[in-house]
């Protein structure tokens, strides 16, 4: 469902408007756009309940009923799953799943909603598909490939290691890349071919995302500091990486990336011994900040644990066709690694 609103001369709210089916609010999304020093207001009748998005100052005050979500830059483009929303500012379940909803805007003469969709999980997932790749083709250093991120990062215990600054991370750069990679799939776009081209460019070709173990085993750094050969080595940054570069070349194949998806697999076959926890049986460390910055072992949370079974479930699946003995090597940890949550 589409909707536009705009306010009248001399009218600081829209009327409102109402919509004429009843909504399952554990399935619905929505998707719009809102100009600055505006707010867009959802009344749900049988939770009678207010729920606002506002990019500017609401001078309102929130009640049980009434709850506000601020919104910073403008025109700033929202996807939200309105049940979360709600239940996390209300602080209860909701009784009512199914409820009426009418909208209302309200602003100044240049405030405006612009393509107000309200749908289905499959919509919001379109929808949050093509915002994100827009913002990467729009937000790449067309230089280097990179997502320069600005976050200042330090480690209390090692004053002396920095993130570089901007840093460029391994896991981003490959996560962007394996996004792109399907939206190429369906445009067939070679702009969108040459981003993708781009954002593998810094693993491979510069030390901006790369570390070196013991000098001689190379690693894709999610956290890349100063000094290369004193990495902290994150396990999944590094398994994301590798995940994203693969994907890069199944459609777009260069022997370089080849040669970088071998490397990687050697640095595994040597350092996933290093990730088995000393202490907690089979258990997962989370990085090697223990080797190279001498400090407390970092075992992986349970999440993070969790996350590293998959991982290497994926690289198992990935290689089982094409090389039985590295799938074989992710087979062993992801039993191993299992063994310690059964």
């Amino acid at each position: 469902m589409y909707y536009y609103f705009y306010l009248e001369e001399n009218n600081h709210c829209s009327s409102w408007h109402r919509i004429k089916d009843e909504i399952f609010l554990s399935n619905t999304y929505i998707h719009f756009t809102i100009s600055s020093n505006s707010s867009l207001h959802f009344h749900f009748f049988n939770n009678d309940i207010e729920l606002i998005y506002s990019t500017k100052t609401i001078h309102d005050l929130e009640t049980l009923t009434k709850k506000i979500i601020s919104l910073k830059g403008s025109p700033r483009q929202v996807n939200r799953y309105m049940l979360i929303d709600i239940e996390k500012l209300m602080r209860k379940t909701l009784f009512f799943r199914r409820d009426f909803v009418k909208i209302q805007l309200c602003g100044d003469t240049q405030s405006s909603v612009d393509q107000l969709i309200i749908g289905n999980q499959t919509l919001y997932d379109q929808q949050a598909f093509y915002s994100a790749t827009r913002w990467l083709l729009n937000n790449q250093d067309l230089q280097t490939g990179c997502w320069f991120i600005h976050v200042q990062r330090n480690y209390v215990h090692h004053p002396h290691y920095h993130l570089r600054n901007p840093w460029c991370s391994a896991m981003a750069q490959s996560q962007a890349a394996s996004l792109l990679v399907r939206l190429y799939s369906l445009t067939n776009n070679k702009e969108h071919l040459l981003a993708i081209r781009r954002a593998i460019q810094p693993l491979w070709s510069s030390n901006l995302t790369r570390a070196y173990f013991n000098n001689r085993f190379v690693w894709l750094e999610e956290y890349p500091v100063e000094s290369a050969t004193k990495g902290l080595f994150v396990l999944n940054g590094c398994l994301y990486a590798l995940i994203g570069i693969i994907d890069a070349n199944t459609i777009d194949y260069e022997p370089y990336l080849s040669d970088l998806i071998n490397q990687i697999i050697i640095s595994l076959e040597h350092m996933l011994p290093y990730y088995v926890h000393s202490h907690i049986s089979n258990w997962s460390l989370y990085d090697l900040s223990h080797i190279t910055m001498k400090s407390k072992i970092n075992s992986a949370s349970y999440s993070y644990h969790l996350v590293h079974i998959t991982l290497l479930q994926c690289l198992r699946q990935i290689f089982k066709k094409t090389n039985d003995s590295v799938s074989q090597l992710f087979d062993f940890y992801v039993e191993r690694f299992t063994s310690a949550i059964l």
